[in-house]
């Protein structure tokens, strides 16, 4: 019986605006990805908290038509 590896491959996805996101969506904001901790509209647009990869939190301002990248983890096979 041969055992399948699966790996976890992260891939582009689309183009969001703000009010799309949801919490703990994986955006790309200046070559650096960061995971969405919460999201706080104000008149001006939206207030991103995003978690870097040590767990740092980093505020992030996007105007209401600024379009973000967002990605996700697609299972792969191993052969």
């Amino acid at each position: 019986m041969a055992d399948t590896m699966m790996n976890m491959e992260l891939r582009f996805a689309d183009y969001l605006l703000p009010n799309q996101l949801m919490e703990e969506d994986l955006i790309k904001i200046n070559d650096q990805f960061l995971t969405v901790d919460s999201i706080l509209e104000t008149k001006e647009g939206y207030v991103l908290t995003l978690l870097d990869d040590f767990d740092d939190e980093v505020e992030y301002f996007v105007s209401d038509n600024e379009k973000i990248e967002w990605y996700v983890f697609i299972e792969t096979d191993d052969d």
